[in-house]
């Protein structure tokens, strides 16, 4: 009977082992599932920030939806007329206009006489509305010109921000503006309406003042400006190449000094022409002076 019992008490310890062991391992199954489910969620959820961020990639964000443009191009030519009509002709060419333009003339030695043998040269300046569309065209048909192109400058302003800011402000006016139509239909005192009719002026004035800005940047978002001006050189130096040596552009350094040299000392021989009967008045207003002090420190000597 002992060992009998001391068998069942041995049997019984070794199904309560199996059970534990058992459950166990369910329970690190269970934690394992939970946890390599928690992994994928994780891991999806942090996909999603991936691709939110990428989404917002601060590269495309530097690119404004409403720029405005400004180019500045200079020329230098042998051929002024032939200049002038070619930047005629490309300005039709691309719908362009001018909105405004000077000539003036000028001298090379920089002296303004207008008696001087130097040769009197002219020089111009365009402010230019170009489409936007077709400023690589339009840019492209100036370097068709007779002449060197010694620079050109394009930069551009971002108005994206101001011009949403602008849109929303004219919508909160016309939202306010219709309120107050709406008012005046059923107002019924006076004072009602001239209140009424006071708020709403102000607000229409408001809002075109908002408008008138809006249109501005419009028209300068859809035509660029483009400041053109084109010189008339007696010679154009092949030192304005970037390719050149140094020595070639010392060359040409010094053939420009005596180019300009040469043009100094015909306008100072033509300056002294010109003074020289003066000259001659003051020598003799020196000589007389002279004359009489020397007879009067005579007379004091004897």
């Amino acid at each position: 009977m002992r060992r009998f019992k001391g068998l069942v008490i041995g049997l019984l310890a070794m199904v309560v082992l199996v059970a534990c062991s058992s459950g166990g391992e369910d329970s690190s199954q269970d934690f394992d599932s939970a946890t390599e489910e928690v992994g994928v969620e994780d891991s999806a959820d942090y996909g999603q920030w991936e691709e939110a961020d990428s989404a917002g990639d601060p590269a495309e964000r530097l690119i404004g939806e409403k720029v405005i443009q400004t180019v500045h191009v200079d020329f230098e030519t042998l051929h002024y007329d032939e200049a002038i009509n070619h930047v005629a002709s490309t300005i039709r060419e691309h719908n362009a206009y001018i909105e405004y333009s000077y000539e003036q003339n000028y001298q090379p030695s920089g002296l303004s006489n207008p008696n001087s043998s130097t040769p009197i040269y002219r020089q111009i300046s365009y402010t230019l509305r170009v489409p936007t569309e077709a400023l690589s065209d339009f840019l492209a048909g100036l370097e068709g010109m007779d002449g060197h192109k010694t620079m050109e400058e394009i930069g551009t302003e971002d108005v994206t921000q101001t011009y949403r800011d602008t849109e929303s402000r004219i919508n909160v006016l016309q939202n306010k503006e219709d309120r107050l139509n709406a008012l005046l239909e059923q107002a019924e005192t006076i004072e009602d309406i001239l209140q009424i009719e006071d708020n709403l002026s102000q607000t229409i004035a408001e809002r075109e003042v908002l408008q008138s800005q809006l249109d501005n940047y419009d028209s300068l978002i859809d035509f660029t400006t483009v400041n053109l001006s084109i010189v008339e050189r007696p010679r154009i130096s092949s030192a304005r190449d970037e390719q050149l040596s140094f020595f070639e552009r010392s060359r040409e350094a010094i053939i420009d000094s005596f180019y300009a040299f040469y043009y100094f000392i015909q306008d100072a021989v033509i300056w002294f022409i010109y003074a020289l009967p003066f000259l001659m008045i003051l020598g003799l207003i020196i000589w007389i002076i002279w004359f009489i002090v020397k007879r009067r420190d005579k007379k004091v000597i004897k």
